[in-house]
């Protein structure tokens, strides 16, 4: 087993709870009851318009998978280029740039929403309110980051690059993109292993895209655990692991993606809920036998469960 239960179990949680916030968020910016019906994506503009930023237009949703992957080509490029170059201060820049824009995408309906409740009128504070929080949280994981912020902003990133991607994908495209993640990933890791290097390197200079869960945390409960229960005595403590945990976050936004497209062709919730649980335990029996101080790649086994997770709703809406 690559960690321990404890550590796998947060690692598993917080992956959940990220793909239902995400649901949550793409939710707001889709109107799921009329796309579903009339088989186009409609859009709730009036959401998009807090923020100006659209997703952009494709007239052919069943190909967009060409520009998702072109994009990848290109970031995997110019990641590649700064960790050569070591060009520290255009990764940080880079990183705080994407983590503020897709929180104030994904934070923005829910501060409109708060403020509306709170006093009427009070929303049109909802764009420089959101503003402010994105900027703030993005700093604070750039220059002052540490566990706790890291991975309370992770749970809300993906939500944001959803809003964007989510409305140009159809079923077909966005299986056509997980099979070539999938492949991809491995070709990263086992063979050429640029996955691996791209890694290492965001997890030295502490701006990772991704879960990071620090042993020391399940030392932590282990220790609490062991007094309680009278374990450690004078003199004696408890073994202590050193290490981290982490999960990469391409292998939160894209099952989010799969997900996010079936709740919006479906139109049920459901539906995102069973391949989110699904993706999920393959993501556990991957942490189960995998072998410590070895990289793996996750897409390949998260797409077999987002396959057996779609495979369970199509069967259950033939029922």
């Amino acid at each position: 087993m690559k960690h321990s239960v404890k550590i796998t179990l947060i690692l598993l949680l917080i992956f959940l709870l990220a793909q239902f916030i995400g649901l949550l968020v793409v939710s707001q910016y889709i109107d799921i009851k009329i796309s579903a019906i009339s088989g186009k994506t409609v859009l709730n503009e009036e959401t998009y318009d807090i923020t100006g930023i659209q997703p952009p237009e494709i007239e052919n949703e069943s190909l967009s998978f060409i520009y998702i992957a072109l994009a990848i080509v290109i970031g995997t490029v110019l990641i590649l280029l700064i960790i050569k170059y070591k060009k520290r201060y255009l990764w940080k820049i880079w990183f705080f740039l994407s983590v503020f824009i897709c929180l104030l995408i994904s934070l923005s309906p829910f501060v409109y929403l708060l403020l509306l409740y709170l006093v009427s009128g009070l929303e049109i504070l909802a764009y420089p309110v959101t503003f402010v929080l994105a900027a703030l949280f993005a700093w604070m994981k750039t220059w002052r980051n540490n566990v706790y912020v890291h991975n309370f902003t992770e749970l809300f990133i993906y939500g944001g690059l959803a809003a964007v991607i989510v409305p140009v994908l159809n079923m077909t495209s966005v299986v056509i993109i997980i099979v070539i993640i999938s492949i991809y990933d491995m070709y990263a890791v086992w063979k050429s292993k640029h996955m691996v290097k791209m890694a290492k390197f965001q997890a030295k200079e502490k701006l990772f895209a991704g879960l990071y869960i620090p042993y020391s945390i399940g030392n932590e409960v282990t220790k609490k655990i062991s007094k309680r229960v009278g374990k450690i005595k004078k003199g004696k403590g408890v073994k202590v692991k050193t290490g981290s945990a982490i999960l990469g976050g391409g292998d939160i936004a894209f099952p989010l993606l799969f997900s996010g497209v079936l709740f919006k062709t479906t139109g049920m919730v459901f539906a995102h809920v069973i391949t989110s649980l699904t993706s999920m335990l393959a993501l556990g029996l991957l942490f189960f036998y995998s072998q410590k101080k070895k990289f793996y790649p996750a897409m390949p086994f998260i797409a077999t469960g987002l396959f057996i997770g779609y495979g369970l709703v199509r069967l259950v809406l033939l029922i």
